[in-house]
């Protein structure tokens, strides 16, 4: 058994360094890169420090342990900040954003530096003693997990208002990355509530987790970290609008209605910039010549859709005129996908099964 758990904490190790490495390669250089790279860095230690315990190697156990005790109060903070980093345009780090690192902080000192130390302090023996503090460590990094899926979701729904060629797969790896974490803290959280239920104490506990990890890391690993558009440095994204813009972009007259809709009309039939797969609402406020909250105000008020579906919905409809064409004799229907202002083929079929119904092979059997 002790091989098993030996080949598979070794398999956790190699995944980590592979994944390391593949991050190391990555250019240019960016905030998210390095808050990743720090969490496999973390994750590394921890894997490290179960193969010298289970091996018995005590001076690399006692080197690991200042990072593995604590990594409940390290990592779910670090992907917060991880997130925080990929939508935002700030390049470093601020002091409020390392605030999140006092717990850890106050816990190496009070507790992991004593206790590695052998200091005979009473309140010591109190924590030993109190298996609670596993489970609040659990329910703290679920909280920061639970807070970055909630920070997800709405950045995720913001920006997909804003910039038109983004698809599921752009956020697919960022969204299974906060998941497999979120599985391992709920497993170690189960496992705890039933020592504490049942009123035993397991050692073995701890390699459950162990393996959990190693196929969260697998999976990831599968996925690859650098799939996504929004892991690239350079790409900004505007700021979800605030609620004094809200209060602002709801105050369109009626003549502003009719003059942006007759320049956004007249752009989209004579330019059909709707076809380029990079537009956004930045680059379509600039080609009308008129202010972007303008603009978002009047997708929202005037054709009650956004940015992300209006132009989308241009874009079907000119796959359709093409499937009804004879274009097809001369491209597939993913090449008349990426003709129409799609970027992708699965983007294409997603969309325009989401406006139509139906797929765009049904439809042009259909026709």
């Amino acid at each position: 058994m002790i091989e098993v758990v030996d080949f598979i904490i070794v398999t956790g190790i190699v995944l980590i360094v592979m994944a390391i490495i593949s991050l190391i390669r990555i250019r240019p250089v960016s905030l998210p890169r390095y808050i990743l790279l720090v969490i496999w860095f973390i994750l590394l230690d921890i894997f490290v420090f179960f193969y010298a315990a289970l091996n018995e190697l005590m001076g690399l156990a006692y080197l690991t342990n200042f990072v593995q005790d604590g990594v409940r109060f390290l990592i779910p903070p670090l992907v917060y900040l991880y997130l925080k980093s990929i939508f935002s345009r700030n390049r470093t780090l601020t002091a409020k954003d390392l605030a999140h690192f006092i717990p850890y902080l106050v816990y190496l000192i009070v507790y992991i530096i004593p206790a590695s130390l052998d200091l005979d302090l009473s309140y010591l023996r109190d924590i030993e003693h109190h298996l609670e503090l596993a489970l609040e460590k659990d329910i703290y990094g679920i909280i920061y997990f639970v807070l970055s899926l909630r920070y997800f979701y709405q950045m995720k729904s913001a920006i997909k208002k804003v910039y038109s060629t983004l698809s599921e797969k752009d956020f697919m790896w960022i969204e299974k990355f906060i998941y497999c974490f979120l599985v391992v803290l709920v497993i170690d959280f189960v496992l705890t509530i039933s020592e504490l239920t049942l009123n035993y104490r397991a050692t073995w506990d701890s390699y459950v987790i162990i393996v959990a990890l190693v196929f969260a890391i697998a999976y990831l690993s599968f996925f690859g970290p650098t799939q996504s558009k929004i892991l690239l440095p350079d790409f900004l994204i505007q700021d979800p609008p605030s609620s004094a813009d809200k209060k602002d972009t709801s105050l369109l007259s009626k003549a502003e209605r009719e003059e942006i809709r007759y320049a956004y009309f007249s752009l989209m039939e004579q330019d059909k910039i709707y076809l380029r797969p990079d537009i956004s609402l930045a680059h379509l406020a600039t080609s009308l010549n008129i202010p972007e909250r303008k603009v978002s105000a009047f997708f929202k008020e005037e054709l009650q859709s956004n940015f992300f579906d209006a132009i989308n919905s241009l874009r079907v409809a000119e796959a359709k005129r093409r499937l009804n064409s004879d274009a097809v004799k001369t491209q597939n229907i993913a090449g008349i996908g990426l003709s129409s202002g799609f970027n992708s083929k699965s983007s294409f079929y997603r969309v325009f099964k989401k406006h139509t119904g139906m797929t765009p092979l049904n439809y042009l059997k259909q026709r």
